[in-house]
């Protein structure tokens, strides 16, 4: 199975126009809380916060794919296959792996936003100056 790519305007774009679509949040814990999160809600809250990996010590999420499901069953209880899934990071990295194992999994439709939630490193090697979900001032809250 292949993801498509999309930037941060067409996801929330797909979001809010297309009920099933659903948007992961695959940062660690500590960025929800310290960065930020999408606010979801324009798009009815169909948001998952699920860590790929965990910020210690950069083990994967053993139980990714059972806490997907679980949560997906909770929006959309049938047809989880064919729902929307759009992933988001920081950067594109771990939403890329994310999406790409979903995917693996059966799942048909998987997005990965390429600009991610804080965007590329510019020449000063800070994020946010240069593109993502914040930097395009898509809705998003502490």
């Amino acid at each position: 199975m292949s993801i498509q790519h999309i930037d941060s305007y067409q996801a929330y774009d797909m979001l809010r126009s297309d009920k099933n679509s659903c948007l992961i949040d695959v940062r660690t814990t500590e960025e929800f809380n310290l960065v930020g999160i999408v606010d979801s809600s324009s798009f009815n809250n169909r948001m998952i916060l699920l860590p790929w990996q965990y910020y210690r010590d950069g083990e994967l999420n053993p139980d990714f794919l059972s806490i997907l499901k679980t949560n997906l069953n909770n929006f959309f209880k049938e047809n989880l296959f064919d729902i929307n899934l759009i992933f988001i990071c920081r950067s594109a990295t771990r939403s890329f792996y994310a999406s790409s194992f979903t995917a693996n999994s059966g799942y048909k439709k998987c997005f990965n936003i390429n600009d991610g939630f804080e965007g590329a490193i510019d020449k000063n090697h800070q994020r946010g100056k240069i593109n993502g979900w914040k930097y395009n001032n898509l809705p998003w809250r502490q």
